[in-house]
């Protein structure tokens, strides 16, 4: 059935221009930023503990990406309905708005993915030859610690609201809901990584959000902004790398004008006026992103965990 000429009008809108949520303007704005600020810095620190394998996994930008649109796009997956499947083909297909495109690291990652025990394979009923993904439990829980992640600084700013309470309280129902839209903002989430360079910079290396994070904190408070000595040991310790690979990650900051590097080798990172300029663009672009799904899932939502028997007691 073709869409009337007002459907597709509408369909042509990107989500974010028909509902009304938090833009990263009215975020750095408000009184408590600096506290949604440092608690997403620290959130994203402890985020997934001490378990090496997820924070190198899941914390690499093309890994986490592919990881979240699975799970995704397994949200608005119908068994009746074969155009909804997660395939490979489908996969590649969504990635591409978020720069994703080559193939062979695709299918090495959904490999991957299912020798971890985060995917598992199912013969699709429609065409024999082609395998649905289908995400496991230890997925799920690993995409619902990081809604929790990055929901509890909106609920610092808002404690009222009772959506960021159910991503902090790991509510299957909200994560379920929040996934069905995540896809229709894919265009925001891609907007929001090409205004901000410096954190695509740190993005594109190996953990490198996470040796960005720990900068962050040790630096947090202090004028000039320079770590304590011995960095590049704490935050190969915390990000779980070499203190070789964290050294180069910090010379390749300071040729991008990020950071500087005053003293003894290895002892001190200061870091500069725009990187920190841009972590607080990032995380209120983030924030504001993060509430954009909230809004568009709300009304799913509350549907959902009205229904008797529902898992969430946040209506």
């Amino acid at each position: 059935m073709s869409l009337s000429s007002e459907d597709a009008e509408r369909h042509a809108i990107p989500p974010w221009e028909r509902v009304s949520f938090l833009s990263s303007d009215m975020l750095r704005k408000h009184p408590r930023f600096q506290e949604a600020h440092d608690g997403l810095v620290d959130g994203l620190l402890a985020l997934y503990g001490d378990d090496r394998r997820l924070i190198r996994g899941l914390v690499e930008y093309v890994r986490a990406v592919s990881f979240m649109v699975i799970i995704c796009l397994d949200a608005m997956h119908e068994p009746d309905d074969p155009s909804t499947h997660v395939t490979l083909a489908r996969l590649r297909t969504a990635l591409v708005p978020m720069g994703i495109t080559d193939g062979r690291r695709i299918v090495d990652l959904v490999n991957g993915l299912e020798l971890d025990g985060f995917l598992t394979r199912e013969v699709s009923p429609a065409d024999r030859r082609a395998h649905i993904l289908r995400p496991t439990e230890k997925m799920l829980a690993a995409d619902r610690e990081w809604l929790a992640t990055f929901h509890a600084p909106l609920a610092a700013l808002y404690p009222d609201e009772p959506a960021y309470r159910a991503a902090m309280a790991h509510d299957p129902a909200y994560q379920t809901a929040y996934r069905r839209m995540s896809m229709s903002t894919i265009g925001f989430a891609a907007k929001i990584m090409s205004s901000n360079p410096a954190i695509g910079f740190f993005l594109s290396h190996d953990v490198g959000i996470r040796v960005l994070m720990v900068l962050m904190a040790m630096v947090r408070g202090k004028t000039p902004p320079r770590t304590a000595s011995g960095f590049y040991t704490a935050a190969a310790e915390r990000a779980g790398v070499s203190r070789t690979h964290v050294h180069n990650l910090m010379h390749a900051a300071a040729d991008q004008g990020l950071v500087t590097l005053p003293g003894p080798e290895g002892r001190f990172v200061e870091v500069l006026p725009p990187l920190q300029e841009s972590v607080a663009r990032w995380i209120a672009d983030s924030l504001s992103g993060i509430d954009l799904v909230c809004t568009l899932a709300r009304p799913e939502w509350r549907v959902t965990s009205s229904h008797p028997g529902a898992s969430s007691g946040f209506a």
